[in-house]
């Protein structure tokens, strides 16, 4: 009878053992990584029970248990990891009645090591890789507080895949693109909007002897700074867009470029082929859609001496300022340009331009002495577009003693030019003497740009993005 009971025993025990969950032989965990995220991919395991199946996988990151993760797809990223030490991944399958799979020394459980080059460290997990919002980060990492810290905890909504409204994408910024554009190591940030330029030059010998078009360190950090000023929220708190110029210094920056050219001109503007042939020659196709394109030859159309050109709601642009590419006339008509690109006028909203209380860059009247800070509609240099707050003007009723910024200001102007601030209301053309009266009205640009606006048909009938192509002044005398 004993002998009996011990062999019934023994079938008991061989049979419970065959029905645990086991891995089909060959199967193994490992790690790979994109952009600082670390992906666990493991083989699926199986249940012999009869109408049983795998319910789920515990994950243990040096000998405890981080993280339980459902049954399919048999992955989670990789969190919480500090950079240079390598860790030991145990991974374990359970069934529905909670048996699991044997030991790892047994062959029944897998294992795999890792080692990340990045990390700040925390509590190792393993989140799972569902990602709501599309934009290839899971959900568990975007942890919507608006800081970002790492690949693994970025700030980012996980409900929108776009979190600072730049026209960039969350993973894209965080990862860089699926066509291989390298954007984290540029500066992109997810929590915080970004603009983005390559800019090609000519160098030629017109007019004054030899020089370069290549947009120069002060120029830049004039653009830069006005943007990093502007009045625009980001979920980080900052406030500023962060302007990032390829002009071939370097670093992840190598796309700008000299451009080899007998004559320092191109026949026709940004949607002529001399312009998109150029453009085919030297922007990568990866950039599409992420950079605006900026060209700067002496002259474009062979000799005009038209200061720019530029696609408005597009990506394309042209500064040929000739012999007068001071740092200040570079940065002025670039942002100028690039304001036509996010979907500006030169009245803002319309085409009317030269409005005395319209004090934006975009504004012929402003844009190359800058706009207006002592309520005079005359220039003083700071590079910036409008916030819509000066009041609208009657011209055919002007009142002088409330100037360009209104009564409250104390600033009265001499609208009708008779050196008298008169009491009665003025009627004066004052803005582009057409001969044409009516009431001029100020914009709020920064509300109003769509960073979004970055893809068209190069050099093809512009698309429905693309709205118009703007043609500008010549460089003005008094700033040759």
């Amino acid at each position: 009878m004993a002998r009996r009971r011990a062999l019934v025993a023994l079938l008991v025990a061989v049979a419970v053992t065959a029905c645990l969950p086991t891995f089909p032989d060959g199967s193994s965990a490992r790690v790979s990584t994109s952009g600082g995220l670390a992906l666990l991919e493991w083989d699926p395991a199986d249940d012999p029970d009869a109408g049983g199946s795998i319910d789920r996988y515990l994950i243990e990151i040096d000998g405890v248990v981080r993280a339980t993760v459902p049954a399919a797809p048999q992955q989670c990223r990789l969190v919480g990891l500090t950079a240079g030490r390598a860790y030991s991944i145990v991974v374990t399958a359970y069934d529905r009645a909670g048996e699991y799979s044997g030991d790892a020394e047994d062959g029944g459980r897998l294992t795999t090591s890792y080692t990340p080059s990045t990390g700040t460290g925390g509590t190792p997990g393993c989140t799972p890789t569902a990602d709501a919002d599309g934009d290839r980060l899971p959900d568990a990492v975007e942890t919507g507080t608006g800081t970002y810290l790492s690949a693994t905890d970025t700030g980012s909504s996980p409900n929108d895949p776009d979190t600072d409204d730049d026209g960039i994408d969350d993973g894209d910024e965080v990862l860089g693109t699926v066509v291989g554009l390298d954007l984290p190591t540029m500066g992109t940030s997810p929590v915080h909007q970004d603009l983005l330029f390559e800019v090609d030059w000519f160098v030629d010998s017109i007019d004054c002897g030899t020089h370069s078009h290549r947009i120069s360190d002060g120029a830049v950090d004039r653009l830069a700074a006005a943007f990093a000023a502007a009045p625009v929220a980001n979920p980080d708190g900052e406030t500023g867009i962060r302007v990032a110029v390829d002009r071939g210094q370097g670093g992840a920056f190598t796309g700008g470029n000299q451009v080899p050219d007998a004559d320092g001109v191109i026949a026709g503007g940004v949607s002529g082929g001399d312009f998109g042939q150029i453009k085919r020659d030297h922007f990568a196709a990866n950039r599409e859609g992420y950079f605006h394109y900026v060209l700067m030859p002496h002259r474009y159309n062979l000799t005009s001496t038209s200061s720019g050109q530029a696609e408005v709601n597009g990506d394309d642009m042209i500064v040929s300022l000739y012999c007068s590419h001071s740092d200040g006339n570079v940065a002025n008509t670039m942002m100028h340009e690039v304001g036509h690109n996010l979907g500006l006028r030169h009245g803002g909203d319309e085409n009317t331009n030269d409005k005395p209380n319209y004090n934006s860059i975009m504004n012929y009247r402003f844009q190359f002495p800058g706009v207006d800070t002592n309520c005079n509609p005359i220039g003083n240099g700071r590079l910036d577009y409008s916030s819509g707050t000066r009041p609208s003007l009657d011209e055919n009723a002007l009142v002088e003693a409330a100037g360009v910024c209104g009564p409250g200001a104390g600033v009265p102007w001499d609208w009708d030019g008779d050196s008298t601030i008169d009491v009665d209301p003025v009627r004066v053309d004052v803005n582009d003497a057409d001969g044409l009266f009516g009431v001029l009205h100020d914009h709020d640009d920064w509300s109003a740009i769509r960073l979004d606006a970055v893809d068209d048909s190069d050099g093809a009938v512009p698309n429905a993005l693309v709205d118009d192509v703007i043609t500008e002044q010549p460089v003005p005398e008094a700033h040759r």
